[in-house]
């Protein structure tokens, strides 16, 4: 009875780890980069938007370690940033205005498990590391061609519709497409599955925020499959 008790307890740890072929969540994080201060101009009129830095990201993800020696890795994120603008013209100065930033992105990664180690309160964790491609579309920031869509007179003082405003970032916005690489700790936090990753993008991002790649930090928590 004893043999068969043990067994049974055997057969289902086995069964645990032969059918828990991944897992989903949530997560939240933020951009490890900065979007200088711009300046667009002509003769007529200038817009000046300000600084902002570090912007937040919230987003869902899905993995899959069924296939031997490689997990494969779906996310969607969501990024958004407040910031502000003016507009100054022969009147004078209109502004600032709140204004927000943002983009959606989907990322795709190949990763890999490299070992696990034990850390304290945590019990065992695994460190894993990942390369991929990602797929972005984001707004643009406030510029001239914004004031002449709602307005089509830049001599005058804006008065910003925030219906139009979303209809010209819908209709203006950028998309990129590029590649990432990746560093992950997998953990238990309670009943969790959790991670800690930091990720590495790059792509052609110069008519964003003038850079060629940018670093994002996340916390996620989720649940096996």
């Amino acid at each position: 009875m004893r043999n068969l008790k043990i067994a049974l307890l055997l057969i289902s740890v086995s069964s645990t780890g032969l059918f828990a072929i991944g897992g989903l969540g949530f997560y939240g994080g933020q951009g490890m980069f900065t979007v200088a201060s711009t300046t667009d101009e002509n003769t007529i009129a200038t817009i000046t938007t300000g600084e902002f830095s570090n912007p937040m990201q919230v987003g869902v993800y899905l993995y899959i370690n069924a296939i031997p020696f490689i997990d494969i890795e779906v996310d969607a994120q969501a990024t958004w940033s407040e910031y502000t603008f003016d507009f100054n013209n022969a009147l004078g100065t209109a502004g600032p205005y709140d204004s927000y930033w943002g983009g959606a992105s989907t990322y795709i990664t190949l990763r890999k498990n490299l070992f696990g180690l034990g850390i304290p309160l945590l019990g065992g964790a695994k460190i894993h590391a990942g390369a991929g491609y990602n797929m972005h579309s984001f707004g643009p920031l406030a510029n001239l061609k914004l004031v002449e869509d709602i307005m089509g007179d830049l001599s005058a003082e804006p008065e910003f519709d925030e219906d139009k405003l979303v209809e010209f970032v819908k209709d203006n916005k950028v998309d990129i497409n590029g590649y990432h690489v990746q560093a992950g700790l997998q953990f238990k936090l309670l009943m969790l599955d959790s991670f800690l990753i930091y990720r590495l993008t790059f792509g052609e991002f110069e008519d964003v925020f003038d850079a060629k790649s940018f670093g994002s930090l996340n916390l996620r928590l989720g649940f096996g499959i």
